[in-house]
């Protein structure tokens, strides 16, 4: 009677498997494994509103230092593009009538992907970001867009360069 332990050991092997659950694909493990492969990178550079203008930013400074950052890292780039990967700037400026401005700065690199949510039955469209970096800068009106264009291209620097380490 070898069918009794036969059918005792497929009933204990479906009982372990259904502990640990339906097996899982596969996913990249490497740090920054998300960043693997991006050659082409859009860019958005929010629009310079009125206190942004009194404090000395320019958006177009702003685009042109962006891009030569991610062209010289070997990026293709795309003005004005959110279509697949790309990355957000964006400069909240206030300033007051002593000449004195404050920013908060963001870096934002962001991509497209399809996902089923937990509480959805069709795979939809999400906004995914990638890498981010903020921060706050203030002062006088003579220096202050540099300041802030110096911390948004160290943030643009550290994103290009993990870009590339990604795809070695």
């Amino acid at each position: 009677m070898l069918i009794r332990p036969v059918a005792s050991l497929v009933i204990a092997v479906v009982l372990v498997a259904g502990l640990f659950g339906p097996a899982r694909p596969a996913s990249a493990q490497k740090p920054d494994a998300e960043l693997k492969g991006i050659t082409v990178v859009g860019l958005v550079v929010e629009e310079m509103g009125s206190q942004e203008v009194a404090c000395g930013f320019s958006q177009e400074t702003f685009e042109k230092a962006v891009s030569k950052i991610l062209t010289d890292a070997g990026l293709k780039v795309v003005r004005n593009s959110d279509e697949d990967t790309y990355l957000y700037v964006h400069v909240n400026t206030l300033s007051v009538p002593t000449n004195v401005c404050v920013s908060r700065f963001d870096t934002t690199l962001y991509t497209h992907t399809t996902t089923k949510l937990s509480y959805q039955d069709q795979p939809v469209l999400v906004q995914v970001s990638l890498l981010h970096s903020g921060g706050l800068s203030g002062g006088g009106v003579n220096g202050h867009a540099e300041n802030v264009l110096r911390g948004v291209r160290q943030y643009v620097e550290r994103f290009a360069s993990r870009i590339s380490a990604a795809s070695k």
